[in-house]
């Protein structure tokens, strides 16, 4: 017998209706997946931020080229948003949060292969999807999963995960680009 409510994972009606049964993600394990959407969104403009003296020594660019990564990536994300977000209705949360996550690696990873300037902005445009899905993508699974009376708990731990992207780029992956060079750094979080 299915009963009426939604899990996070699926958006559709389940067995029992919670997001803590065997198979689905609990509430601090949504939590946690849900901040980690959030903060692999943006890392890699974060990380654009916090190793760009080291791009523009390494890939010969020019700081000029280097800020418009910035209007690359942001632009890109403004651009795709509605439509991000009717394609979280189309797919689901799920399958969403899945395409937000490795569309992240894929561009973290291409930023770390970059020979220079073109492949750089190809990848920080790429990079403007999972923008686009994230916000629809953890709001509807809250949505789906949470409890009314939690779901303010949840948005804002969730919201975390952008200020946790920064501080990732910032002090960890910036002293592993001083022992495995700005390549190494970013690849580091693309294998995240």
């Amino acid at each position: 017998m299915k009963s009426a409510g939604r899990t996070a994972a699926t958006g559709t009606a389940g067995k029992s209706g919670t997001a803590g049964e065997p198979g689905h993600t609990g509430p601090r394990g949504l939590t946690a997946l849900l901040t980690t959407a959030m903060a692999f969104s943006m890392m890699q403009l974060f990380l654009l931020g916090a190793l760009g003296p080291r791009l523009v020594d390494g890939l010969g660019v020019s700081e000029t080229l280097l800020g418009l990564t910035t209007t690359v990536g942001f632009g890109t994300a403004a651009v795709l948003s509605p439509a991000g977000g009717r394609v979280v209705d189309r797919i689901g949360p799920r399958r969403a949060l899945v395409a937000l996550l490795a569309v992240s690696g894929v561009a973290l990873a291409l930023i770390g292969a970059a020979p220079g300037p073109a492949l750089l902005l190809v990848a920080v445009a790429l990079g403007g999807l999972p923008q686009a899905l994230a916000n629809p993508a953890t709001n509807k699974a809250i949505l789906a999963a949470v409890p009314a009376p939690r779901r303010g708990a949840v948005t804002g731990a969730k919201q975390s995960g952008v200020q946790l992207g920064a501080f990732a780029a910032g002090l960890p992956l910036a002293a592993a680009a001083g022992l495995l060079g700005w390549r190494g750094a970013v690849w580091v979080a693309a294998a995240a």
